[in-house]
């Protein structure tokens, strides 16, 4: 955790300490499809280029989780079926008595909301 928050110091508020455990989930703050094409725009992603940035990013994402899970020596499991995650991740570490640290990584597809982006020029709109 030191590490952690010596790495993302600049950015963090607060810390929460506890005995027991934390569940992380991340997400984009991109509530609608006006955020998207900001977003899209910051990183100057115009829509020929819109394919290859999200199989791009999507690619990292994943080889860096396989990355985080292998470096711990924990398993990177790929949910195809609707599971109670938590419920897993208990058995996990339950079986392989691990009590503190990473226990795994799961990757799944999960439903999310959906817009779409008319494209301008040089520029996207919703």
């Amino acid at each position: 955790m030191d590490q952690f928050i010596r790495k993302h110091g600049e950015v963090i508020q607060g810390v929460l300490s506890c005995f027991d455990r934390m569940l992380f989930r991340g997400y984009l703050p991109i509530m609608s499809g006006a955020a998207m094409a900001d977003f899209l725009q910051a990183r100057g992603v115009d829509r020929w280029g819109l394919k290859t940035f999200l199989l791009t990013q999507g690619a990292r994402l994943k080889k860096h989780a396989m990355e985080m899970a292998a470096a711990a020596g924990r398993p990177y499991q790929y949910l195809g079926e609707r599971t109670r995650k938590e419920d897993l991740a208990r058995q996990i570490a339950q079986r392989d008595r691990i009590d503190q640290g990473l226990v795994c990584v799961f990757a799944v597809l999960e439903l999310s909301r959906t817009f779409s982006l008319v494209w301008k020029e040089h520029a996207s709109f919703v």
